[in-house]
């Protein structure tokens, strides 16, 4: 995923905490058997470097692109739960 287009495209820019490129890349250059190879230093560094993040996110968890939402939380009725820490009543 990372061609030299996009390292070109991306190598000078910076998040607003200061995560560059190389912090994205830093863990698979020094684990080549890495399954993944990249993170994100800071939550900016998915929008700042999109262009090499939405690709393999979207490899990795087969077809959630970025424009994907999560579904709406639904843990049913609570008062149906009953006491889930049977040490208090």
């Amino acid at each position: 995923h990372l061609t030299k287009e996009i390292f070109d495209q991306l190598k000078t820019k910076k998040t607003s905490f200061g995560s560059t490129l190389l912090d994205v890349i830093q863990s698979g250059l020094e684990n080549h058997d890495s399954g993944v190879g990249i993170y994100a230093p800071d939550a900016e560094a998915y929008t700042v470097f999109g262009d090499l993040f939405d690709p393999i996110i979207d490899d990795y968890h087969g077809g959630f692109k970025k424009t994907d939402k999560h579904p709406p939380k639904d843990f049913g009725d609570v008062d149906t739960l009953g006491n889930l820490d049977p040490t208090v009543s």
